[in-house]
């Protein structure tokens, strides 16, 4: 856990000094906001919301050929290829599933029990994910 800990203030430093150095405004140089786009997609009551994916479950997509098997991938203690991207379940795809962290760092879940950043090492919980006081500490990190 200290290790993924160390892993987001490494990579929260190292979105600050970009920052500072990138600087603020506009591409231009015209110090005018950019235009947007005026129309609006406000949801209507007629309409229902996209039930959101499962984590568990695998896409319709075909696997591509450089995904490893999950069970290979997610074993605690093992790092978690960096990029990742996904694996393969039995011959379907299983999409990361990936929260962007507010340092700039991805936090990715598998199957309600694994965590890890890629590059990093993997983190298996006790029980649900939501439950792990390990994991609770690593998505608040995340979310900070």
């Amino acid at each position: 856990m200290g290790a993924l800990v160390r892993a987001f203030g490494l990579i929260a430093a190292g979105t600050l000094c970009v920052g500072l150095t990138a600087g603020c405004g506009d591409d231009d140089g015209s110090g005018a906001p950019a235009a947007t786009d005026s129309t609006s997609s406000a949801a209507t009551e007629s309409e229902t919301p996209e039930p959101s994916p499962s984590v568990e479950k695998p896409s319709e997509t075909p696997v591509p050929a450089s995904w490893p098997a999950c069970g290979e991938t997610w074993v605690a203690g093992a790092d978690l290829p960096k990029p990742y991207e996904g694996c393969a379940k039995g011959g379907t795809a299983v999409p990361a599933d990936a929260q962007h962290c507010s340092m700039g760092a991805v936090l990715v879940t598998y199957g309600d029990r694994f965590w890890a950043v890629p590059g990093h090492v993997i983190s298996e919980a006790d029980g649900p994910l939501q439950k792990d006081p390990d994991f609770r500490q690593a998505r608040a990190t995340c979310t900070a």
